[in-house]
């Protein structure tokens, strides 16, 4: 056990009332009143988050970092962000109170002399509580083992002992991989700038009330209250915690005059635009002359980690919208899985590690979007097995192929999806209780056979239309020359 003076990365939580939901990483419990912190934190991101209720809350987290933090962001490839550090770090030990009036958790403050002195206070007494077991020991899961105090024989004690520490391993290898794009920079961009602890450590303050404009219900007069105004819990609007998203558009995937067949293929293939995003938010070296595209790949597959984590924890509807924005501009690029194979295959590993945590949500993450959720994320994976299928050629070793061919496998034995379309009955005859037949057919399937409302339609041109026709052509032409 480590010793009081020299103690493991912990986190202290003072004043914090019993039975309320605390939830760090991906495990979440309700607190008890011996409970004042979690010990041994491994080094890397995490995020604690706090509500007065396990469901109909208003919940409040924040990121942070244990550790070096110069070495995040950069997953598989060498992007990490560097940010400036003390070269002689203080024994990491965060102390966040509990606020009631915000009923939050708030950090002591960094330029504040009284912060400082309590904070000492609270350190010099890590002692006592250690005996007393105030300060939990750090889990990334739990099993049923874990939450059973019934005795059982030494043989199946050990067995399960065992089990255990290869459930935490798991656990933990898990986090790493939904977090290992991550970095100050990303967390600055989507949330602000961070807020100092009394040790001069960085956190990014996030609720689940926090959104992107584009996804707000602005209502005047009832939604911007006058500034400095409170709301009945006493927290400031939450004005101030607008996400700074990525900008996808998903109604115009083409560039800037494309015309005719280049728009109409920029529409079914999103790689124009999905090069383009990455283009804008990637470094530039030696000014504005070579540009290192896997910054901006990495901004692209941090934001798809935050998103998800938080619409995983924090219940936050903004954060779902934009994880399924991304989704839908990234699997449905043809081009993109030739030109950034390592960057389509990453996005499809990251992928399958999320659908494994979709359970960790009650009834499901997909669920709390509606009944559609599992639908939308269901025609994507099968609009990206057709366009492997197709680009791929057969025998070619492609990262791409061999990551979506684990996903299609995992979502065909949880969920029973079918994502190759020849598999799938479209059209057919089906007999009802009273021995009637009618005939059915898929909800997408006009427009993939392209009838209904997707059929092409044939107009009729006559000779007074040709001419406007010619006259607008020669019209743009005219523009042109000047």
């Amino acid at each position: 056990m480590p010793s009081p003076h020299q103690p493991s990365p912990l986190i202290l939580l003072p004043q914090l009332p019993p039975k309320t939901l605390v939830g760090i990483d991906l495990i979440a419990f309700s607190s008890t009143a011996n409970f004042h912190g979690i010990r041994d934190l491994p080094n890397g991101w995490h995020f604690l988050y706090t509500g007065t209720t396990e469901s109909l809350s208003l919940r409040c987290g924040a990121w942070f970092y244990v550790g070096d933090v110069r070495s995040t962001g950069s997953g598989d490839s060498d992007t990490a962000v560097v940010v400036a550090q003390a070269p002689n770090p203080a024994p990491e030990i965060y102390i966040w109170k509990w606020n009631t009036e915000t009923e939050s958790l708030s950090s002591l403050k960094y330029d504040s002399d009284a912060d400082r002195q309590e904070a000492m206070r609270y350190k010099a007494n890590l002692g006592a509580l250690w005996q007393s077991g105030g300060l939990f020991r750090y889990r990334s899961c739990v099993s049923p083992a874990m939450l059973s105090n019934k005795p059982g024989s030494a043989p199946a004690e050990a067995r399960q002992a065992e089990e255990d520490e290869e459930a935490e391993e798991s656990g933990r290898r898990d986090w790493r991989q939904l977090t290992n794009r991550l970095s100050p920079e990303i967390l600055t961009r989507i949330i602000g700038e961070p807020e100092l602890d009394v040790d001069g450590r960085p956190r990014w303050m996030v609720t689940s009330a926090s959104t992107a404009n584009r996804d707000a219900d602005h209502i005047p007069g009832v939604d911007s209250p006058a500034a400095g105004e409170q709301t009945s819990a006493g927290m400031i609007s939450e004005q101030e915690r607008e996400f700074g998203f990525l900008p996808i558009d998903l109604k115009r995937t083409w560039r800037e005059g494309a015309i005719g067949r280049e728009r109409t293929e920029a529409a079914q293939d999103k790689s124009w635009a999905l090069g383009d995003l990455i283009y804008k938010y990637s470094s530039r070296v030696s000014g504005e002359i070579t540009v290192d595209e896997q910054t901006g790949e990495a901004q692209v597959l941090g934001e798809l980690q935050f998103t998800f984590i938080m619409a995983l924890t924090m219940m936050n509807f903004s954060c779902l919208q934009q994880w399924k924005r991304l989704l839908e501009l990234i699997l449905t690029c043809r081009r993109a899985i030739l030109d950034r194979e390592a960057f389509m295959s990453e996005v499809l590993r990251l992928l399958l590690r999320q659908l494994e945590r979709f359970d960790d949500v009650e009834g499901g993450l997909l669920e709390i979007d509606g009944d559609e959720g599992g639908e939308f994320l269901r025609n994507l994976l099968t609009k990206m097995r057709r366009s492997v299928d197709e680009v791929v050629e057969p025998g070619t070793q492609s990262m791409v192929k061999t990551e979506l061919d684990r996903v299609d496998a995992w979502v065909k034995n949880e969920y029973d999806w079918e994502l190759t379309r020849e598999s799938i009955v479209r059209r057919g005859m089906l007999q009802l209780e009273d021995g009637e037949e009618v005939e059915m057919s898929m909800n997408d399937n006009d427009e993939d056979e392209e009838t209904g409302e997707y059929a092409p339609m044939v107009v009729e041109l006559g000779e007074q239309n040709d001419m406007r026709l010619q006259e607008e052509e020669a019209s743009d032409l005219e523009d042109m020359r000047y």
